[in-house]
């Protein structure tokens, strides 16, 4: 076999290992060869694996061999090399919050994105019940009733706004419990 075909069975293989580690990142996780190859592009070109027919070659070889065979390039493999690194990162870290890992980042930003949405539907709860509120302190203070009257009023009013921030908050802690 020449170096032509040495390099474009290098390309065509390590494009097919990528996505058998994409489609299952479970059996690669205690790979220490590959776990750091997959870490930058150098170091998938330096990878070895003689199970698949893998032989190691230089970056820039491995550039334009992938340049000649796939549809998009190098771009394509190097595409494929951080989704793998990525699966296999989700595998090991799982859902945990790990801020040392691209995932573990993906994740502490997913609770973040949906943390926000939750005090976002809160704020708006409490908006609505502040207008609510104001509109029968207007109507209290504005009526001609007395003293008596204006007191059971009150009472009324600071009853049903209770009761609606205590539903407020319950639901709130509900769905952070849930789901965080």
């Amino acid at each position: 076999m020449n170096t032509l075909d040495i390099n474009q069975q290098k390309v065509l293989k390590t494009k097919a290992l990528l996505k058998d580690i994409i489609k299952d990142p479970t059996p690669f996780t205690g790979d220490t060869v590959l776990k750091p190859a997959l870490n930058s592009q150098g170091g998938l070109a330096k990878y070895i694996n003689l199970k698949r027919s893998i032989t190691s070659c230089s970056l820039n070889t491995l550039k334009n061999a992938s340049e000649f065979l796939l549809d998009r390039g190098f771009t394509e493999l190097d595409e494929l090399r951080l989704n793998a690194k990525d699966a296999i990162e989700k595998t090991v870290v799982g859902n945990k919050a790990s801020k040392s890992t691209r995932a573990g980042l993906k994740n502490t930003v997913d609770d973040l994105k949906y943390s926000l949405k939750i005090m976002r539907q809160s704020n708006f709860l409490l908006t609505t019940i502040i207008g609510e509120l104001r509109s029968e302190l207007k109507k209290m203070a504005l009526s001609t009733n007395n003293r008596e009257l204006k007191e059971s009023e009150y009472n009324r009013i600071n009853k049903k706004i209770e009761i609606e921030l205590n539903h407020s908050l319950k639901e709130l802690n509900d769905k952070l419990e849930v789901d965080l």
